[in-house]
C-alpha cells in the first residue's frame, strides 16, 4: 500500500471487531467526504502481511464540552468557546471489513480477517492501482457497473455464470437469484441492463426476458428508451450473441389441454352464459374432446392448428347442445334451458360475430405460420446450443400490450403463455440433469410484482397459480442451473417468499418509508449504519441537470470480491455509457472471459 501520508484519512480506534471498526479521522480528513469510501489497512495475521479493503458507513462527531449543560449555555450567547469549539472535536466513522488478501510470493490471495488491528493502524483511502493489484487473479471476471459511493474509484464486482468449469471460465456451479428494486426514476432499469451485458460475456449462459412493459424489447430491436443511451443490443450482437423477439403472433400453441384451459380463461364459455368456473371447464372439456375426436374420412376433421373456421365453432356449439353433453355440463334444468337458448341464438344470429371477437382469436393462438414458433423451439434455442461452442441467443418474450397492438391481448392471456413458457423451460432444464449438464440459462422477468404480487389473490384464479408457480420454481430450479432476475419498483409488492429467495440484491432510491424500509432493514440484517447511508441517497430526479445526476445504490450478497464479509456495498452506477463500455472492454467485439 501507498506509504503517501496523505492518503491516510484515520487511524483505527477503540472499541473494533474484526468486522466493524471503529475509526478517529485525522485532522486533514476532517472536511473530505469519506461516508462510502474505500479504504484499506495493512496489519499481519498468522506471520503474514495482509490488507483489509472496507468502506465507512457513517460519521459521528463528538465533543464531550459541548454536551456539557454549562458550556451549552455559554454557546447559546456567543456561539462559541474558542478553546473548545472546534478543537476539541473528535470525529469517529464506522468501517466495515468487505474483504482481506494475504500476500503469497508477491501475489494476494483471498483471506479471513481473523483478528483486530491494533489502535494506531493507519487507514487510507484506496486507489484504483491498488486495487487492481490485490484484485489480480479475478481481473478476467471483473466488471463495472459504476463508482464507490464516495469516491473515484470504480467499483469491482462479477457476475458468474451458472455452469461449472466445463461451460466456460467464470462459473458458480450453481444458479442464483437476483433481485433490483427502486422507484421509478432510481436507475432499476439502466442498472438491470448493464448487469445484461455482463452476463452476456459468458457464451454458454443462455438470457430469456420476459417482457411484460415492451421496454427490453424495444432497447434490444435498437430504439432506445430513456436518456441511458446504452446501445444494448448491440453490446449483445458484439459478444456474438443472436436477439430473437418473439411476439404473442409469432408462438404457436401446441397441445389440447391448453386450448381447453383458454376456452375458460379467455371468455368463449361466459359468451355461452357458463360463468361458473367448474362448469365453464366441462364445457370446454365437451368442446375439446368433440373437435380433437371428429374424424372425416378416416383423418381428423379438426387439426388443432386449423380450428380457426366456423365449421369448427359449429361442430363446437352442437357439441354443446348435445343431450348428454349439456346435462354433464349443468345438471340442473333451468341453467340447461339458459345455454340452449344462448347456443341456438348464435348459431341462428350471432355466428359472425363471436367467431371474430371470441373463437378465432383464441383458435388463432394455436395456427401454424411460416414464421411461427412453438413454445418447446423457443427454448430449446435457448438451451441447445452449447455443444455447437456458439454463443447461445438473447430471447425476448414481449408480452405487453403496446408490443402487441391490434392482437387479441389479455391479462389473462399473458399470465397464461406465461406460465406455459415457463413450464416447457423447466421442463427441458430438468431434464438436462441426465445428462449432467446445468441448463445455465438466466430469466429475467420485469415488472415482476404484476405477476407474482404480495397479498392475497382470488383462488383458483389465474394471477394466483402463476404466483404460486413462480415461487416453487425459485425454490426448486436453482439446482438446474436456472436463475431468476427479478426487477420490481418495490419490496413490499413482490411476494415474500420469492424474496427470501434472492441471494443478490440491488436497491436503489426510494425504498426508505413504511413496509418498504422493513423489508430492506431485513436483507441488510439490521445494520443501522447502512440503513443511515441508504437513506442519505439523494434522488436522482432532484439534481439540477443530467450530467450531475448520481444513481446511488446499495447491494447485498455475493456480487463483488470485495463483498466476502456479506455486508451491504454503495456505488453510484455509470451515466456515461462511454465510460462503461470502454472500462469493461464492451466497445470491441467479443470479449470473453478467459
Amino acid at each position: 500500500m501507498s506509504n503517501n501520508r496523505n492518503q491516510d484519512v484515520a487511524v483505527v480506534g477503540s472499541p473494533s471487531t474484526n468486522t466493524e471498526l471503529t475509526l478517529d479521522l485525522l485532522q486533514e480528513a476532517s472536511e473530505e467526504r469519506l461516508v462510502g469510501a474505500l479504504t484499506a489497512f495493512e496489519a499481519v495475521q498468522d506471520g503474514r502481511p495482509i490488507i483489509s479493503v472496507g468502506q465507512i458507513v457513517g460519521i459521528e462527531l463528538k465533543n464531550r464540552w459541548h454536551e456539557d449543560s454549562v458550556f451549552r449555555n455559554l454557546v447559546k450567547r456567543t456561539g462559541e468557546i474558542p478553546p473548545i469549539t472546534n478543537r476539541q472535536d473528535t470525529r469517529i466513522a464506522d468501517l466495515v471489513v468487505g474483504a482481506t488478501f494475504k500476500e503469497v510470493d508477491g501475489a494476494y490471495e483471498p483471506e479471513v480477517l481473523g483478528m483486530v488491528p491494533a489502535t494506531g493502524t493507519r487507514v487510507a483511502r484506496i486507489d484504483q492501482s491498488l486495487l487492481n493489484r490485490l484484485l489480480r487473479v479475478y481481473e478476467s471476471e471483473i466488471f463495472y457497473l459504476g463508482q464507490a459511493y464516495a469516491n473515484e474509484i470504480l467499483y469491482p464486482m462479477w457476475f458468474k455464470h451458472f455452469g461449472s468449469s466445463d461451460q466456460g471460465a467464470g462459473g458458480a456451479g450453481e444458479a442464483y437469484h437476483i433481485g433490483v428494486f427502486g422507484k421509478t426514476g432510481s436507475g432499476k432499469s439502466g442498472l438491470a441492463k448493464m448487469m445484461l451485458c455482463a452476463y452476456a460475456r459468458h457464451p454458454t449462459l443462455g438470457i430469456l426476458v420476459i417482457d411484460p412493459q415492451g421496454e427490453f424489447t424495444l432497447e434490444l430491436s435498437g430504439t432506445r428508451v430513456g436518456r441511458q443511451g446504452l446501445q444494448l443490443d448491440q453490446v449483445m450482437r458484439q459478444q456474438g450473441r443472436a436477439i430473437n423477439i418473439y411476439r404473442i403472433a409469432d408462438i404457436q400453441l401446441d397441445d389440447w389441454t391448453t386450448f381447453e384451459e383458454m376456452l375458460v380463461s379467455l371468455g368463449f364459455c361466459e359468451e355461452l352464459t357458463i360463468t361458473h368456473r367448474n362448469n365453464a371447464e366441462r364445457a370446454a372439456e365437451v368442446i375439446r374432446n368433440s373437435l380433437e375426436r371428429a374424424r372425416q374420412n378416416g383423418r381428423k376433421q379438426f387439426p388443432l392448428s386449423k380450428l380457426g373456421t366456423k365449421d369448427a365453432l359449429q361442430a363446437a356449439l352442437n357439441a354443446v347442445l348435445n343431450d348428454q353433453s349439456i346435462q354433464y355440463i349443468f345438471p340442473s334444468r333451468e341453467p340447461r334451458i339458459r345455454l340452449q337458448n344462448r347456443v341456438q341464438d348464435i348459431l341462428s344470429n350471432r355466428l359472425d360475430e363471436v367467431f371474430n371477437d371470441k373463437w378465432a382469436p383464441i383458435c388463432n393462438l394455436f395456427a401454424s405460420g411460416p414464421n411461427r414458433r412453438k413454445l418447446y423451439g423457443i427454448v430449446s434455442d435457448l438451451m441447445g446450443t452449447v455443444s455447437t461452442g456458439q454463443p447461445r441467443p438473447v430471447v425476448v418474450i414481449d408480452l405487453s400490450a403496446r408490443g402487441n397492438q391490434g392482437r387479441f391481448w389479455t391479462e389473462e392471456l399473458e399470465r397464461r403463455l406465461l406460465s406455459k413458457l415457463l413450464n416447457v423451460l423447466i421442463a427441458q432444464s430438468t431434464s438436462s440433469l441426465s445428462t449432467q449438464q446445468s441448463a445455465n440459462v438466466l430469466v429475467l422477468l420485469d415488472e415482476a410484482h404484476r405477476h407474482a404480487p404480495s397479498g392475497r389473490l382470488d383462488q383458483d384464479s389465474e394471477a394466483e397459480r402463476l404466483r404460486l408457480f413462480l415461487r416453487r420454481a425459485v425454490r426448486e430450479t436453482r439446482k438446474y442451473g436456472l436463475g431468476w432476475f427479478f426487477i420490481s419498483q418495490t419490496l413490499g409488492g413482490l411476494d415474500s417468499e420469492i424474496l427470501q429467495q434472492l441471494r443478490i440484491l440491488a436497491f436503489g432510491f426510494g425504498l426508505a418509508m413504511g413496509t418498504e424500509f422493513d423489508r430492506l432493514r431485513d436483507f441488510v440484517g439490521g445494520d443501522k449504519r447502512s440503513l443511515e447511508l441508504y437513506q442519505s441517497f439523494r434522488d436522482p430526479q432532484s439534481f439540477p441537470s443530467r450530467h450531475l445526476q448520481e444513481f446511488p445504490f446499495m447491494a447485498v450478497g455475493p456480487v463483488s470480491p470485495l463483498a466476502f464479509s456479506g455486508k451491504p456495498i454503495f456505488f453510484n452506477m455509470f451515466t456515461d455509457m462511454d465510460r462503461f463500455l470502454a472500462e469493461n472492454g464492451l466497445n470491441s467485439p467479443k470479449k470473453e472471459i478467459d
